[in-house]
């Protein structure tokens, strides 16, 4: 099977997509060391975590999610799973930032939860329990595709979907087992052109190098289709920290070529910056006891197409305690994380402080990086043991360059 990172994408007769490669959300925003956080009007939705979140290059969704309250700081009794569907929200609300406006968009099929997703163009594609649903917010309207083979209705393998060459990758997790213990089968990575619509097929992604790792994640440049995986943690002492490794398809043979290995471990943050693969995951482990005999970073960059890794400046203080309020999201050359951001265009940290002062003690809710700067949809307190839960405040902020 060929494969060619030219095309675009087209879910329907007679309409077109743009190439499936995920652009910098915050690509346009100016790169200054002076931000800051100016509200946006209420949404119209009720507080929710957890949901879907995406940036199709005009708006800002938000999709599903729970308004299940937060669970205790200070508890050790398992309390609400994220990942139970039952909670799950159908509805969902968009912010368009040229009008300073929110919308609420059509309800789901079913509840979704932070599910694996992907963006192309105007549509979402969202890999839920049971589904392949896609939200087209230019018609504001849900459809189905096939689930790919190997995914089990009713439950969450591990699957992630990604974008490439105007077509679907359903990745799937490596298989795990105890020393010892024959590991299950592995699923298979497959790929659905979108050219077809609801009538296509899924097809079988060409064997590639790494499948016998577990953690894997995969990108699309302008290269090639990048994987990047790594090996199970350490079992003994004397085992070699588990690096990232990465494999690069190409996009004219269909065939993998092994990159050079890394020297860091497998943060699982990782994002096409538009020049290199970046995963600025922050802190690093020393191996069971101190074995690994130094600091292995989370964190490093790839820089394609001749596979040479470079290492990513840690934030101040990477061991401590959030530096700042604890918004997570990523794209391209931009992520935040653990109270800071981080912009690969200047390889500099920045604390986030909170919107307000009464919000810094909060969990800030969940977020995406538009053309404006980082849009944050509410916050909620979390409550110690025996404390009643705090309904969650159903404000919403931009997080954005001072002018």
């Amino acid at each position: 099977m060929l494969l060619s990172l030219t095309a675009c994408v087209s879910a329907d007769a007679g309409s077109s997509e743009p190439e499936a490669v995920p652009a910098d959300a915050a690509e346009g925003v100016p790169v200054t060391d002076a931000w800051r956080w100016s509200a946006v009007p209420e949404p119209p939705t009720t507080p929710r975590w957890n949901a879907v979140t995406a940036w199709t290059g005009s708006e800002a969704l938000f999709l599903g999610g729970s308004s299940e309250p937060a669970c205790p700081s200070d508890s050790d009794t398992p309390c609400f799973n994220a990942y139970d569907s039952s909670s799950a929200h159908r509805d969902g609300v968009a912010w368009n930032p040229t009008e300073n406006r929110w919308r609420r968009t059509a309800a789901a099929p079913q509840g979704i939860l932070d599910s694996p997703h992907t963006v192309v163009g105007q549509r979402v594609y969202v890999l839920a329990d049971d589904a392949l649903l896609v939200y087209d917010a230019g018609r504001d309207d849900w459809t189905q595709l096939p689930l790919p083979p190997g995914h089990p209705a009713n439950s969450s393998p591990g699957y992630s979907l990604t974008a490439f060459d105007g077509k679907l990758l359903a990745l799937a997790p490596g298989s795990f087992a105890a020393p010892g213990e024959t590991p299950p089968p592995q699923l298979p990575d497959s790929t659905y052109d979108l050219t077809h619509g609801d009538g296509g097929q899924w097809l079988p992604l060409p064997d590639d190098p790494l499948d016998s790792m577990v953690f894997r994640e995969a990108l699309a440049t302008p290269h090639g289709l990048l994987l990047v995986a790594s090996d199970v943690a350490r079992s003994g002492p004397t085992d070699p920290p588990p690096l990232a490794h990465a494999a690069l398809l190409d996009s004219t043979s269909s065939t993998w070529r092994r990159l050079p290995d890394s020297d860091q471990l497998f943060g699982g943050n990782w994002t096409w910056t538009g020049e290199r693969a970046l995963d600025a995951t922050p802190g690093g482990d020393a191996g069971l006891d101190g074995s690994y005999g130094r600091l292995v970073p989370y964190s490093g960059a790839l820089t394609l197409p001749a596979g040479t890794w470079t290492s990513v400046p840690q934030p101040p203080d990477p061991g401590s305690v959030s530096r700042g309020w604890p918004v997570e999201a990523t794209a391209g050359a931009r992520v935040a994380t653990r109270g800071s951001t981080y912009d690969d265009t200047t390889r500099t940290w920045t604390p986030v402080p909170a919107p307000e002062k009464d919000r810094a003690a909060e969990e800030p809710g969940p977020a995406v990086w538009t053309s404006q700067g980082l849009l944050v949809l509410g916050s909620r307190a979390v409550p110690t043991v025996g404390e009643e839960a705090i309904t969650p405040t159903r404000s919403a902020w931009v997080y954005h360059p001072s002018r």
